[in-house]
């Protein structure tokens, strides 16, 4: 039995949405026959997701809900947009002025709400054969509780560099985006290039990286962490060391200023600025700026080295976790070491990756600011 909501009369409305939710609640099969599988030609692949399962689908799928913008930006680059039927609230045009434009096409598209505790109901409903999570996303629940919808679960996590490259082969195989999916693997390894030609016996700077509040870092396992060390630097928290990456407390773990000070990084970066949302259309310079004076005034801050040197970056998450964050990797490199990759047109790559969004391509300038410039 398929489920038709829209055209019930009203007591048999309410009627299926409570079996709806008794479903969701206790992932029995039993309790509503729902079956989302249609008789068709598609034959079916089975993929090994990021965390080793196995998954078997009919390819290609032809209905997925991605669980966070960095998901929805994958699918749409590889040329899969059209199969996007609901978002999350980081997707929706609605809830972010921002991105009003860049995500355009969801505007009439369900919003299944908060990435980390979704509208069950919503994506149940929504067509979706397949829920294209994270690791760090409730990726067990949605086992659970889609699975009585015929709703498959892929676990790819697209905000970390070297698990989005070893797994876009099997997200263009399961939309049926070879080509797409071939496209941003070439960029990506264009940048992985560059990077390593560039850095070839570097002797890694010393990062302090804040993530979007006042003393909150990011530890090893954390995609934040990557694009240090693939951009040549050292993550003055790197020995910082937790078992479970799956865990928020690698994205947003809390340190003590006091040790900051002391551990003396060359370099400081952070991510956002307090109460914005990034996007496609970039704040009002002076924001970034600000926030650039607001950490270099902190307490005692002024014996940093990355202080004293003015080494101090303020940037939009929007430019910085595109392609996995591979662009942002590139853009660590060249503010660490802007003698080496003197030559390197980071817009160029990122000009790029924008053109697979389909938008008008932005210099990487309208998103970050350094310290006095």
């Amino acid at each position: 039995m398929s489920i038709e909501l829209s055209k019930s009369r009203p007591g048999k409305r309410w009627g299926t949405a409570l079996l709806l939710s008794a479903a969701l609640s206790f992932g029995a099969t039993g309790l509503f026959g729902v079956t989302t599988a249609q008789a068709d030609d598609r034959k079916t692949v089975t993929i090994t997701d990021e965390l080793g399962r196995e998954v078997t689908l009919p390819v290609p799928i032809k209905a997925v809900y991605p669980d966070l913008w960095y998901q929805t930006e994958i699918v749409r680059a590889i040329g899969a947009g059209d199969t996007i039927v609901a978002v999350d609230q980081t997707a929706d045009p609605r809830k972010n002025a921002a991105n009003k434009d860049y995500f355009a096409e969801f505007a009439d598209v369900p919003d299944a709400g908060k990435f980390d505790g979704p509208n069950w109901e919503t994506i149940a409903t929504s067509g979706a054969e397949v829920f294209f999570a994270r690791r760090n996303s409730p990726w067990q629940d949605a086992e659970q509780k889609l699975k009585p919808f015929g709703i498959q679960v892929v676990v790819v996590s697209t905000w970390d560099p070297k698990v989005l490259r070893a797994q876009l082969p099997n997200i263009g195989t399961i939309f049926g985006k070879e080509k797409g999916a071939a496209d941003l693997a070439e960029l990506y390894d264009d940048i992985d290039k560059v990077l390593k030609d560039k850095l070839q016996g570097v002797k890694p700077k010393t990062v302090y990286f804040e993530n979007n509040a006042d003393f909150v870092t990011s530890l090893p396992g954390s995609g934040w962490n990557d694009t240090i060390v693939l951009g040549g630097g050292k993550n003055i928290f790197g020995d910082i060391k937790i078992a479970n990456t799956g865990s928020a407390s690698v994205h947003t773990y809390t340190v003590d200023p006091v040790e900051i000070i002391g551990r003396n990084p060359d370099v400081i970066i952070h991510n956002g600025v307090d109460g914005q949302a990034s996007g496609y259309e970039p704040w009002d310079k002076k924001l970034l700026s600000d926030q650039s004076e607001r950490i270099a005034g902190r307490a005692g801050w002024d014996a940093i080295k990355a202080v004293q040197d003015k080494n101090v970056f303020v940037f939009s998450n929007f430019f910085f976790s595109s392609l996995g964050k591979q662009v942002g990797a590139l853009a660590v490199a060249k503010w660490l070491y802007p003698d080496r990759l003197a030559d390197v047109d980071v817009d160029a790559y990122f000009a790029r990756w924008l053109q697979a969004q389909g938008v008008k391509p932005r210099p990487i300038a309208d998103y970050v600011y350094k310290l006095g410039s």
